[in-house]
């Protein structure tokens, strides 16, 4: 069990890293595994534990009778613990010749202080946002209702309402009548967490010789194959549920009136598609998520390709004096499309994001690999997260066959 974060003692910067910036190897390497242990004792990560272990304003020098603080900023404010700690180490994350700052300043500090380099995913995830512009079209940011991080196991929830309820939960309560109650329990089945990420191992003689952007677009594949991997898990449990929640029930799309002869598709059915989420709005769960592979965007993409200029006979009569119906409701205007690689073809996923899949990370999962780069010769960027997924009501998810 992890400690509670209200314990966290903050300190002067120099408390903090002890001997990290020592240019003995040996007392540098062990502040680094030491550093790397009080980090994991909150469940923390390098960059969160020195953002609240380090007391910045504490972390004055004197000199000439006067205290100087060079990590209070021009505005009057200070630098986070952690950004104090990279300008203490002298780790930049971007070059600015202007003012002399160079990236070689940091391969110099990893060489030198071997205990610095717990804080090498961190400088080389910094450089990143600086240099690189991630796209991603894969990401879970827009699959789950939220994201958490949770120290150690979490169980999967389920929601119940009696019938009674459910009843009730339809209509206006009545005076003096029982309020309709869910009621929210946990499961003796654990969320399964998984390990999601890999690295970038240099040897000594690479990284003594050239400076720290040369990693960058490596490191951009790095967290772009996370990502897509982390995409595939959620998909997987979206389409096939958990230990407590069932699959996806199937539907179709000539449900609701799909016509799929002389080589219809999906892009010729949108009459279909407003039917289907009509559907599901009848029944109080409405879509505002498709997931579908690429081959599934492009059909929808051409669904919406003008063909023709011609208007309906209901536009030609409001432009002479006909009434006007404003259809404003958002059934497929406030419906997004999710890429997912994962999805099978021919098929959507259809469900309400906000209450149907939640992502929980692990705290301090990321610790043990900057462990292991203090203690070899080589630099490693090491970009793992373990990642675990739940879902939250059952009834929320349609797995919808857009070929027949």
């Amino acid at each position: 069990m992890h400690k509670s974060l209200s314990s966290i003692e903050r300190k002067p910067l120099a408390l903090v890293l002890g001997a990290l910036t020592s240019a003995d190897e040996v007392q540098s390497t062990q502040a680094g595994l030491k550093l790397c242990s009080e980090a994991k004792s909150y469940g923390l990560n390098i960059r969160d534990y020195l953002t609240l272990a380090v007391d910045v304003r504490a972390s004055g020098e004197e000199k000439d009778g006067k205290t100087i603080n060079r990590f209070q900023l021009a505005d009057g404010q200070f630098m986070t613990g952690y950004q104090a700690t990279l300008a203490a180490l002298n780790l930049p994350i971007k070059q600015d010749f202007s003012r002399g700052i160079t990236l070689q300043a940091a391969s110099d500090t990893f060489q030198s202080r071997p205990g610095s380099r717990v804080l090498f995913p961190e400088v080389i995830d910094d450089m990143l946002q600086w240099t690189t512009k991630l796209d991603q079209i894969e990401s879970t940011e827009n699959l789950v209702a939220q994201s958490r991080t949770i120290n150690g196991s979490a169980l999967i929830t389920r929601a119940i309402m009696s019938d009674e309820d459910k009843n009730r939960h339809n209509g206006v309560i009545a005076e003096l009548a029982n309020i309709p109650v869910q009621t929210l329990t946990d499961t003796e089945h654990a969320v399964k967490f998984f390990k999601f990420g890999s690295a970038i191992r240099t040897s000594y003689e690479f990284s003594r010789r050239v400076t720290l952007d040369v990693l960058t677009p490596y490191a951009a594949r790095v967290e772009r194959t996370r990502e897509l991997d982390k995409v595939a898990a959620a998909t997987n449990m979206l389409i096939n549920g958990d230990a407590v929640h069932q699959a996806a029930p199937a539907d179709t799309l000539g449900n609701h009136g799909g016509d799929f002869t002389n080589g219809r598709t999906l892009k010729d059915n949108y009459v279909a598609l407003l039917k289907f989420l009509v559907s599901r709005a009848k029944v109080r769960t409405p879509v505002n998520t498709l997931v579908g592979n690429l081959d599934m965007y492009v059909e929808l993409f051409l669904m919406f390709t003008p063909t023709t200029n011609g208007t309906s006979v209901a536009e030609h009569l409001q432009k002479h004096g006909g009434p006007k119906v404003r259809m404003g409701l958002d059934l497929l205007q406030g419906v997004n499309f999710e890429v997912s690689s994962a999805m099978p073809n021919g098929t959507l996923m259809c469900y309400s994001k906000e209450d149907t899949l939640e992502e929980l990370t692990e705290a301090g999962s990321q610790i043990d690999e900057s462990e292991q780069a203090v203690k070899n010769q080589s630099i490693t960027y090491v970009k793992t997260v373990n990642h675990g997924y739940r879902l939250i009501y059952d009834d929320t998810r349609t797995m919808l066959d857009c070929t027949q």
